[in-house]
């Protein structure tokens, strides 16, 4: 299940609801004290309870705090109150969007009351508004009293009971609050449903910028300490434990008897009165103690305070993990404060890459605070997210507007709010267009491949002569860098893929100007992604321990769309055209991320000449070496 929105109300300084848009990569942008780590915040408030009456609005109407969670991809099978699987539509759980909205407040007084609700799409018939809170008893005297046909219904599981109920109630359907968990009757059945609901919400952990950096806090020690009473509990281990206990006391109770020998010599009567005894059992997870120590043994809390946070973030990950297993829980969202904090700038691009492939993963999402202009380049656009005061209060702005366009205006305040600049390095000599990172990365896979056969191909990786422009706007640098090279008189290579009328088009324009400095290519299949072969692609998933199976490759296939399809439907219940399109395209494009990073790392020059795709690589190469 996968977050989508956060609405706030009364919480700190979201004092008038506001809705915050959630992606598998948030990039949460603002001045200080605007409201970004309040975002976080009031995440681990809903899913971790972590609230106090600090955090009621100082301008609040009322005393309630509410915050909200709106998930997809909730699964169309599920176990509410009984053991019979049920549709969450069919059972009315859902808003008018089709999502599961949750709705927790809490009410501050001299305590703190909380409820939870559910925001549902739910029938508004006197007979069927409370259904859900009903058991099986008085669900069947339900049945009865509105004349369900109850033949062929299990009438000892409620969800085949309900549906027979809502198949003879007409009911108009409005968005209500369905009240599921706090001071509610202890026969009210929604309380076994919220419990089963819970089980789907992700694990949601936080990593705050103000974060110990100490070896010996609780957080850095907990990881340890556990790995220390899982290793206690090995059977082999716990077996010489106990030999080890024995010998102890023997050999310690033989040394007591002797000392009670000698002191009846002095004072028998005294000696009467004592006895040796093992009155407590040796705690061998206090007595061990474990740090982490570098090469030259330098324990962590002697690090530098940017080695020290990259450690500690590291646990934060494998706390959480650890957590999901536990819980058991579907997925797992990691929020992070300024990861940026006391990391040089190399660092900062690989902790960000990190977290780029981390969001990319299935049921993991990343939330993260940040002030780096340099961070912030390297990510996508459509994580981009804006918080700003207006004179209406505050106000989130993205950076892909609901139709899906680049949202020109609001990238333009992140490059002015950060002071993000333009790098065109002067060693660069020539430039490369292509439609996104995905095919960059796969271009400077293959030119290594090509290199290692022919030491005269341009190998692209670490060439600072190339500078690469993504024409889709894919990310924040290239939005940049692209209106800054008007001007710059570069030769330029155009490479695209050939399934866009408009991308056909552009390199045609460009061929026909007949500029010798200028040179475009369409893929002579579908899309790079024609350019793999199904056993890389097969191998990659298998590294992962992902077992798929894909039909041989063909030039006009949509591969990222097969392997998505594919992927989707190993399990046996679970059908691909079910799926909402915008889903679809999610799927798609994680496939697509893989596709272009692993599976061109399986493949060889062997099979790249197999899907006869080595001729067009090595002439856009030797095109790209040619104008350099």
């Amino acid at each position: 299940m996968r977050l989508t929105e956060l609405k706030l109300k009364n919480f700190r300084c979201y004092k008038d609801e506001i809705s915050f848009g959630i992606n598998d990569l948030t990039c949460i942008i603002g001045k200080n004290d605007v409201g970004k780590s309040t975002i976080l915040e009031a995440l681990d408030c809903f899913f971790n309870g972590t609230i106090d009456k600090g955090d009621l609005s100082a301008d609040a109407d009322g005393n309630i705090i509410e915050v909200t969670c709106v998930f997809e991809e909730l699964s169309s099978k599920i176990v509410l109150d009984s053991s019979v699987e049920t549709n969450p539509s069919d059972e009315k759980i859902l808003n008018s969007k089709g999502q599961l909205e949750i709705k927790k407040e809490f009410k501050v007084g001299n305590t703190i009351g909380k409820a939870t609700y559910l925001i549902a799409l739910h029938p508004t018939h006197e007979d069927l508004i409370n259904i859900l809170s009903l058991k099986n008893a008085p669900l069947k005297a339900l049945a009865e009293k509105v004349g369900a046909d109850m033949a062929g219904v299990q009438k000892t599981k409620n969800p085949p009971i309900r549906q027979a109920i809502r198949a003879v109630v007409a009911s108009p359907e409005e968005e209500i609050p369905i009240k599921v968990d706090g001071s509610l009757d202890t026969d009210n059945n929604l309380k076994a449903v919220w419990s089963k609901l819970k089980g789907f919400l992700p694990i949601y952990s936080i990593f705050k910028v103000d974060k110990n950096i100490d070896d010996k806090d609780k957080d850095v020690q907990d990881p340890m300490k556990q790995a220390i009473k899982e290793s206690l509990a090995i059977p082999e281990i716990k077996e010489l434990l106990e030999r080890i206990e024995e010998e102890v006391k023997a050999k310690s109770s033989e040394v007591a008897d002797r000392t009670l020998e000698k002191l009846k010599e002095i004072d028998e009567s005294l000696a009467e009165k004592m006895k040796s005894d093992f009155n407590k059992v040796p705690t061998w997870d206090k007595i061990f103690d474990l740090t982490l120590l570098n090469e030259n043994d330098i324990p962590l809390n002697k690090r530098g305070s940017g080695v020290k946070r990259l450690v500690l973030l590291s646990f934060f990950q494998a706390q959480a993990e650890k957590k999901k297993v536990e819980d058991n829980s579907p997925a797992i969202i990691y929020a992070i404060e300024e990861p940026e904090t006391s990391q040089h700038p190399n660092h900062q691009k690989i902790l960000i890459n990190s977290l780029t492939d981390l969001s990319s993963q299935d049921n993991i999402q990343v939330l993260f605070t940040t002030h780096s202009s340099n961070l912030v380049k390297e990510i996508p656009i459509e994580s981009l997210n804006y918080i700003h005061k207006t004179g209406e209060g505050l106000q989130i702005e993205y950076g892909i507007n609901e139709s899906g366009q680049v949202n020109s205006e609001t990238l333009d305040k992140i490059i002015d709010t950060l002071g993000v600049l333009p790098n065109p390095k002067d060693s660069v000599k020539t430039l490369l267009f292509v439609e996104g990172n995905h095919d960059i990365n796969a271009l400077k896979e293959y030119s290594s491949i090509l290199s290692q056969h022919d030491e005269d191909v341009i190998n692209l990786n670490d060439n600072e002569t190339i500078g690469v422009v993504i024409s889709g706007g894919s990310s924040l640098k290239f939005y940049i860098d692209n209106k800054y090279l008007d001007g710059l008189g570069k030769p330029e290579v155009h490479i695209y893929d050939n399934d866009i009328a408009d991308y056909r088009a552009y390199v045609a324009k460009i061929n026909r100007e007949g500029n010798p400095n200028k040179k475009a290519f369409n893929t002579s299949k579908l899309e790079l992604e024609n350019y793999l072969t199904k056993e890389a692609i097969e191998e990659a998933y298998a590294t992962n321990g992902t077992v798929v199976t894909i039909p041989e490759i063909t030039d006009e296939m949509d591969v990222p769309n097969t392997v998505a399809r594919k992927l989707y439907e190993t399990s046996p219940d679970k059908n691909w055209d079910d799926l909402e399109e915008s889903k679809q395209k999610k799927r798609e494009s994680r496939v697509k991320k893989l596709l272009n990073t692993q599976a061109v790392k399986q493949m060889t020059v062997e099979r790249l000449q197999a899907r006869e795709a080595y001729d067009d690589l090595k002439l856009w190469l030797d095109t790209i070496k040619s104008l350099n």
